[in-house]
């Protein structure tokens, strides 16, 4: 229905158009003017051939005539209104990736979902087709839900406009205050940025990193049998490990009962102080490059560390981290702005509260929320 009316409306306009004219022809008579002026003009001379087959009115006078002429005048406009042209070109619908019945996914709406993730996000999911058609069946379910309510005429309820009308207005009011908020495109400047990651550096520190390998052999601390033979062994192997061309990862793999490390040759990687157990920090920590400890006992077992690497304290480097810098820096002073432009908004007027109304408000909104149900006491 919609688009009938749009469509009839050019012909009502174009109709407005000729009763004006006609007026306006009438009133030239009768005032004693040249109406015939008005066919001697380029405007109506190109425009006679194409209302040729209009029919002409049935008086011969003066004053028929220029109706005539000025109808003429006015009939293109109503055809190229009435008819598009026939070369126009249609619009073409947007290819559906997924469907459900009536309801689709088209490609833009799918790239507008793709590109609103974060790359990683987006790798994940490309590689992942089970995954990505899952999504798609669920935004199906989405839209088909949508389409069941809004069927039902759920969106006309009072609390849904409530709801929907609050959602715009934040919205709007984000986005706007986000604009007037901005933070200039040059900013923050070079200098800018050092002087904040030189302020960061406490924050920016990174401990020291221990790159360590284990032979582990387990030997609860309750079973005296077993700590005996598990400490035997791990000595063994200690002799072993020290020896000159030890290969440790060979040893690790043929004994250590480290699931986790034991097909890396007992890597664990360069893990700080804090991430090993109370027991390996002190004798690591006094470990060189290459070093195999004594045995190390827990109480999950025997442990030969290997420390095969050291990374001493230090800063995480300013190209690291400027690009989050950047961003911090620009969130904070549009943080600052925004607070600034709201604190305007406030000051450029005066604030008066109602405090009658208000209080007013208040007693409304108790009486109206129903108390605790009272329950009936026996007698």
């Amino acid at each position: 229905m919609n688009q009938t009316l749009t469509a009839n409306k050019p012909l009502r306009v174009t109709a407005a158009v000729l009763l004006i004219a006609v007026l306006a022809g009438a009133v030239a008579l009768m005032r004693g003017k040249d109406a015939q002026s008005s066919e001697a003009s380029p405007t109506a001379a190109a425009a006679a051939p194409a209302s040729a087959a209009a029919p002409a009115p049935a008086s011969g006078s003066a004053k028929a005539r220029t109706l005539a002429a000025t109808a003429a005048t006015a009939a293109p406009s109503a055809n190229a209104t009435a008819k598009p042209q026939a070369n126009s070109p249609q619009p073409q619908p947007a290819t559906a990736i997924a469907t459900l019945g009536a309801v689709r996914v088209d490609r833009d709406e799918l790239l507008r979902q793709l590109q609103a993730l974060p790359p990683q996000a987006r790798q994940q999911l490309q590689d992942n087709r089970a995954g990505l058609e899952q999504w798609l069946r669920a935004r199906l379910a989405e839209k088909a839900l949508i389409e069941q309510a809004r069927a039902q005429g759920w969106q006309d309820q009072p609390e849904i406009r409530r709801a929907v009308q609050a959602a715009e207005e934040r919205i709007v009011m984000q986005s706007y205050l986000e604009s007037v908020s901005r933070a200039p495109d040059g900013y923050p400047t070079n200098a800018d940025l050092q002087a904040a990651y030189e302020r960061a550096k406490p924050q920016l520190a990174v401990p020291a990193q221990y790159h360590v390998s284990q032979i582990f052999l387990p030997a609860p601390l309750g079973d005296a049998d077993a700590v005996a033979a598990a400490r035997k062994q791990a000595q063994d192997l200690v002799r072993r490990a020290q020896a000159p061309k030890a290969d440790f990862a060979a040893l690790a793999q043929a004994n250590s009962r480290d699931e986790t490390t034991r097909a890396q040759g007992g890597d664990i990687g360069f893990v700080p102080l804090a991430q090993l157990t109370p027991e390996m920090r002190p004798v690591v920590q006094q470990m060189k490059a290459g070093d195999v400890s004594a045995p190390v006992q827990s109480a999950a077992g025997f442990h030969i560390l290997k420390l095969t690497a050291l990374q001493p304290a230090g800063v995480t480097p300013f190209d690291q981290v400027s690009q989050q810098l950047r961003a911090a820096l620009r969130s904070q002073r549009q943080e600052l702005a925004a607070r600034a432009y709201m604190e305007g908004l406030l000051n450029a007027g005066t604030v008066s509260i109602d405090g009658a109304a208000l209080n007013a408000a208040f007693e409304q909104s108790t009486a109206a929320t129903p108390g605790p149900a009272s329950v009936a006491r026996a007698p």
